[in-house]
């Protein structure tokens, strides 16, 4: 066999080789990720055959991006609910949600309320750690003394209403027999609470302001025409990168709106629990304004998809890989 034909066929033999292994394993060559499957064939003989492979390639792709998207989902999930934060607001949804339901009656509602709350008791002990050490983390450069000094505040109250809420849970538990103490100490803690809450509304409102500044003077690049912006050719660099700037600041913007009104809900539910003003804010309306808070925060800590693929191994493509 002359060289040309004898290289031709060796060249042949190496492609339908590595074709039946790419239908065989879901992988091409040695370490490609799954879903760089083709399914295709180099066949001279049977046309059929080659249509079929690459439909079973294309069906075998689809499968695994279908599966992997299922498992980074799962991931995801697995991820969020590992946190100990998330589990608590997941509860305090639950621990508002009966209360607008049974309204301060007693019922089935009233029994899970009063579950949930113990329970989130349980989430908290030695939380109050997490606001000791940030009390004592110096303040960072370029930030007013007012707003300092209010950190300090929310940092330090919000320490102490999850010290004291300990006790609460263990009279509850029937571990601190004082009642009437333990009585004492939870209205402390509520103070405490609500203190934080108004030193922390104060922060938001300054920080959406500020926020708010700084979106209301760019009108220049509020005009800049996106549309045709994008059907330009080329796009110019520096429209591109006030369109990034505007998009950046509009999120922000948003995200401080949002957690501004938070702010505001969990400052009037702390008011109907000290039942300051029993008549406007009823068991009902905190109910209401609990659960919107509690899925604001829930929202705030679902994990983002760049954070996720570093933290679930179970999505690391690496483990589908051929054999070296």
């Amino acid at each position: 066999m002359p060289n040309s034909e004898k290289s031709e066929s060796l060249h042949h033999k190496h492609h339908h080789g590595h074709g039946h292994g790419t239908h065989g394993h879901g992988t091409r060559g040695h370490g490609h990720h799954v879903f760089h499957l083709h399914g295709t064939r180099h066949s001279h003989s049977h046309h059929g055959h080659s249509h079929g492979s690459t439909h079973k390639g294309r069906l075998a792709q689809h499968t695994m991006h279908t599966l992997e998207v299922a498992r980074f989902d799962v991931a995801v999930l697995a991820l969020y609910f590992n946190k100990a934060e998330a589990r608590d607001k997941f509860c305090r949804a639950i621990q508002y949600f009966c209360k607008f339901i049974n309204n301060g009656q007693p019922g089935i509602a009233y029994d899970i309320e009063k579950s949930s709350s113990l329970a989130r008791k349980a989430f908290r002990i030695f939380k109050f750690v997490n606001d000791l050490y940030a009390f004592l983390t110096p303040p960072p450069e370029r930030v007013s003394i007012l707003m300092i000094i209010l950190g300090k505040v929310k940092n330090l109250t919000q320490g102490t209403f999850l010290f004291l809420d300990q006790f609460s849970w263990a009279a509850k538990t029937g571990l601190y027999k004082d009642k009437k103490r333990a009585e004492q100490i939870g209205k402390i803690s509520l103070y405490s609470w609500f203190v934080s809450c108004v030193a922390n509304t104060i922060m938001e409102c300054a920080a959406f302001w500020k926020q708010y500044n700084q979106i209301s003077h760019l009108p220049s690049m509020r005009s800049i025409d996106k549309f045709e912006v994008r059907h330009t050719l080329p796009i110019q660099k520096e429209h591109r990168k006030k369109l990034k700037k505007i998009r950046r600041l509009e999120l922000a913007y948003r995200d401080k709106m949002i957690t501004l009104i938070k702010a505001f809900m969990d400052l009037t539910v702390g008011v109907g629990l000290l039942k300051l003003k029993p008549k406007i804010i009823t068991p009902r309306v905190m109910g209401v304004l609990g659960f919107l808070s509690s899925l604001i925060s829930c929202y705030k800590l679902i994990p983002k998809v760049e954070e996720a693929k570093k933290k679930t191994p179970i999505y690391r493509i690496e483990a589908y890989e051929s054999p070296q």
